[in-house]
């Protein structure tokens, strides 16, 4: 854009566009104006001549020819140049009154012009009409009628200059506004693509498409940089937690090269795998995470009922909770349908509820439940063990995090990322909260009727 020319822009070639039909529909209204003006003018003038001539006849009529002479005597001397001319022949073609001699003038409407345009002499609209067995000619210039036509052509003219020109000049100036608010996006955008995710398109306080746009384009940059962020995360937390478990593996390699007996190298060779599979647990649940955030899991989206999963869920953990010494209830309001996955829901689930046993001690009672509102479902599975602290409630969704007091106990710290990451793939939340003493995690889900 840097390089590009003013005259080959977009918006100065769609304002162009816009002018010339601007400037098409203008000159043509203004065309069908002149037109209905000039129009008018000729009516009137025809008007004029009519009303002249009937004023003559009517004195024809009441006092005959030598009324109609006097009256057309009565309007002046015969002087060349008058406004009004009147021409008064009898039978024979002789002249009996009028101001000028004009030619044999044929019935009706014409037109008389000048021999010469630059002489001052008037062109004039005819009328001739008879009076018995005279013939009246009666005429009146074109002088006020050409006037009014010069005036009102000039004024249309200057009109379309002016359109034009202010019209030009505004279009310029909009392209040219218009160029420089793409060229601060574009600088932006290069910005970015650079790696400076942490800069948002700018938006004016017009709110039109441009702005419709660069908000849409900042909420795609923001969910980039969240997920560029997040991989840097990541990253540094796989670096930083596989090194102690890739360290361990190592050492037991090397252990099991310089056993003295076969047995212990098996043993050692035993240890390394088991860190081996640890590993690649790790890995497959931060591939799950990555396919589910990347909206990957849709395609097995249909409608279940949430009370009939909870309950599969509760029948097949009640054993293994009783043996363990742990008090596991259901409670549900009724048929919840869900439109999603109801595979990744299970998961979510027995994520939440390996997290409960896993961490409170025996003798814990652990409840799930679901709740019903007009537009969502609360799938909620609470206990009344330690709990979290506050302070730790909004970053044990983070990957790898995990409690100090947790820190000695099995898992990878991914168990919550998941259920996260599945909350969001159905469009619902997750949310920690107090359960004095314990904790409560609901999860809000869209309700499909």
């Amino acid at each position: 854009m840097r390089g590009s020319s003013f005259l080959r822009s977009t918006a100065l070639k769609h304002a162009a566009a816009y002018m010339m039909l601007f400037a098409v529909a203008n000159l043509s209204a203004n065309l069908i104006a002149h037109r209905m003006v000039l129009n008018f003018l000729d009516d009137r003038l025809n008007a004029s001549v009519l009303e002249r001539f009937r004023e003559i006849s009517s004195a024809f009529d009441v006092g005959g020819v030598a009324a109609a002479v006097t009256m057309i005597k009565s309007h002046g001397p015969a002087i060349r140049g008058e406004e009004s001319v009147y021409n008064l022949r009898d039978p024979g073609g002789r002249l009996l009154a009028g101001n000028v001699e004009l030619p044999q003038a044929g019935k009706g409407f014409s037109s008389l012009n000048p021999a010469r345009s630059d002489d001052g002499a008037l062109a004039y609209k005819l009328y001739r009409g008879d009076l018995g067995d005279y013939a009246l000619t009666v005429g009146v210039s074109y002088k006020d009628t050409d006037r009014l036509t010069r005036i009102v052509t000039t004024s249309f003219g200057w009109a379309t200059a002016i359109s034009f020109g202010l019209g030009t000049g505004g279009a310029i100036l909009v392209a040219g506004r218009l160029r420089r608010r793409v060229r601060r996006l574009v600088r932006v955008a290069h910005a970015i693509g650079n790696g400076e995710l942490a800069l948002r398109l700018p938006v004016s306080r017009q709110d039109d498409e441009v702005d419709h746009l660069a908000k849409e384009l900042n909420g795609a940059i923001g969910q980039l940089e969240s997920s560029v962020t997040a991989l840097k995360q990541v990253t540094t937390d796989i670096a930083h937690d596989l090194k102690t478990p890739l360290g361990r593996i190592f050492l037991m390699l090397d252990e099991s090269l310089q056993a003295q007996d076969a047995e212990s190298g098996r043993a050692f060779t035993s240890a390394a795998l088991s860190e081996l599979a640890g590993i690649s647990t790790t890995f497959d649940a931060l591939l799950r995470i990555a396919q589910i955030e990347a909206r990957d899991r849709r395609t097995n989206f249909r409608f279940f009922d949430l009370q009939t999963l909870l309950a599969d869920i509760h029948d097949a953990f009640r054993p293994i909770a009783e043996d363990d010494g742990y008090i596991l209830h259901l409670e549900c309001d009724g048929a919840a349908i869900v439109f999603g996955d109801a595979d990744l829901i299970r998961q979510l689930c027995v994520n939440l509820l390996t997290n409960a046993l896993r961490h409170t001690p025996p003798g814990t009672t652990i409840e799930i439940a679901s709740h019903l509102t007009s537009s969502h479902v609360h799938l909620v599975i609470s206990d009344n063990g330690p709990g979290i602290p506050d302070r730790e409630r909004g970053k044990v969704f983070d990957r790898f995090y995990r409690l100090d007091k947790s820190r000695n106990s099995p898992g990878t710290g991914l168990g919550l990322s998941l259920v996260k990451a599945i909350g969001e793939l159905h469009g619902g939340t997750v949310a920690l909260s107090d359960n004095t003493p314990g904790l409560v995690c609901t999860v809000r889900l869209p309700s499909a009727g």
